[in-house]
């Protein structure tokens, strides 16, 4: 039986591997529009042809940014050792090893519309967490390594969004969503500047 657990953990150069891909995956959607405009500028076309393809790439991009790391129901857990499949492929994370813990928030017209934590651990492999029970084993974890030293960096959103501090997560909040407002406006900013002088 324990033989059978032991191998159904990801081995860290895999998850290691799945987890770069994602980063270069959501890296090249996002720069799509960027590349099209360089297309566009070389071959001597109008800007608007590369940017309609280019431009839905971006969308799905922005999507998966908070997506493309995290973990699909249900998560297996062996000791340390927490499984699950995402997007690029199922990773092994090692909760006992981890290196930084933050909270990603996405934002809809209606307001906060997803809370991820996301761990990495020392041996680089990263995995997103939405589930009630996977956030209480990282903060059990968190605790664990706060009495016997080797302390993560853990973001105060993490520790308030765990119930670890008084803090609410008001402040993360709205510091993420002006950092995506602003993001936004400079990115569509930069790209309506390139179309204009690529169109003269």
């Amino acid at each position: 039986m324990s033989a059978q657990k032991k191998s159904a953990a990801v081995p860290p150069p895999i998850g290691r591997r799945r987890t770069r891909q994602g980063t270069v995956l959501v890296g090249v959607l996002v720069f799509a529009p960027f590349l099209g405009l360089a297309v566009a500028a070389l071959g001597g076309f109008h800007p608007g042809v590369p940017l309609v393809p280019c431009g839905l790439a971006a969308f799905v991009g922005f999507i998966l940014i908070s997506d493309v790391h995290t973990g699909r129901p249900p998560t297996r857990v062996t000791g340390s050792l927490l499984t699950a499949r995402t997007p690029t492929g199922i990773r092994t994370l090692d909760l006992s090893d981890m290196e930084r813990v933050r909270l990603l928030t996405s934002f809809s017209r209606g307001g906060v519309s997803d809370r991820v934590i996301l761990v990495r651990d020392r041996h680089g492999v990263c995995i997103g967490l939405r589930e009630e029970n996977d956030g209480r084993r990282v903060r059990r974890a968190l605790e664990g390594r706060s009495s016997h030293g080797g302390q993560p960096r853990v973001s105060r959103a993490v520790r308030a969004h765990l119930g670890m501090t008084a803090d609410g997560t008001g402040r993360h909040t709205v510091m993420s969503w002006l950092a995506t407002v602003v993001g936004l406006c400079c990115y569509l900013g930069v790209i309506t500047l390139l179309t204009g002088l690529i169109s003269r």
